[in-house]
């Protein structure tokens, strides 16, 4: 393993350590994407860096560990803010495309 992975793997691991030691939600210290689905009627998705593509049938969004792809139909953004987004319409179908190594479409 490389030094700078090694030493950014210590800086993960104390920054997890801490935000549980303070009782702190792990996506708002670790910048992690934050998905909660309400029924199959929305998707909120937190932490998101930005949306790829917007169809009535299909919405990608980037996140910090990959494109999150929602499916569906009448699918449409209910509203969209720096840190969050939501999705609605009828949601049939939500995949994480995790990067393989090297950087994927619209990754940053």
């Amino acid at each position: 393993m490389p030094l700078e992975s090694r030493g950014r793997s210590r800086i993960k691991s104390f920054v997890r350590s801490l935000s549980e030691s303070l009782e702190m939600p792990q996506d708002v210290v670790l910048d992690v994407p934050r998905v909660t689905l309400i029924g199959n009627v929305q998707v909120q998705i937190g932490n998101h860096k930005g949306v790829l593509e917007y169809t009535p049938t299909r919405i990608r969004i980037r996140t910090r560990d990959g494109i999150l792809v929602v499916e569906g139909k009448r699918l449409k953004i209910g509203s969209i803010f720096r840190d969050e987004v939501v999705v609605e319409g009828r949601i049939e179908r939500l995949d994480l495309d995790a990067p393989r190594g090297n950087k994927e479409e619209g990754a940053p």
